[in-house]
């Protein structure tokens, strides 16, 4: 799968405005683990993708570039939002890379992972 990677942007609105021009960097990436937010976690979250986060620093290792340029990232999403935010944290504690993909307002199910890992 691909997506469109920003760099340092502190708000998920952000990412998806640059998205729609088609800004970004465009990779392939895969899903190492998915983490279901509660609401009201997952309206700050998406508000400040800058600030240092609990899971970013606790999950860490699973978000890389492999050899082939395929990027191993984290997935935060929330059952009741019709975005999912795409991480790669570089070894830092916030999300340093972003992409905001967008379910069609469907549900959030675990089927959008790619891996089996979950976290709740």
């Amino acid at each position: 799968m691909k997506a469109r990677f920003f760099y340092k942007i502190p708000d998920a609105k952000l990412i998806r405005n640059k998205t729609d021009k088609n800004k970004g960097k465009s990779v392939e990436y895969i899903v190492e683990r998915t983490i279901y937010l509660p609401k009201l976690e997952f309206i700050h979250f998406r508000s400040h993708l800058l600030e240092d986060n609990p899971n970013i620093i606790k999950y860490k290792k699973d978000m890389y570039v492999d050899d082939n340029g395929v990027w191993h990232v984290l997935m935060f999403c929330c059952v009741i939002s019709d975005i999912m935010i795409l991480v790669n944290s570089e070894g830092f504690k916030y999300s340093r890379y972003c992409a905001v993909i967008n379910n069609g307002g469907e549900q959030v199910e675990k089927r959008y992972a790619t891996c089996k890992r979950y976290t709740k």
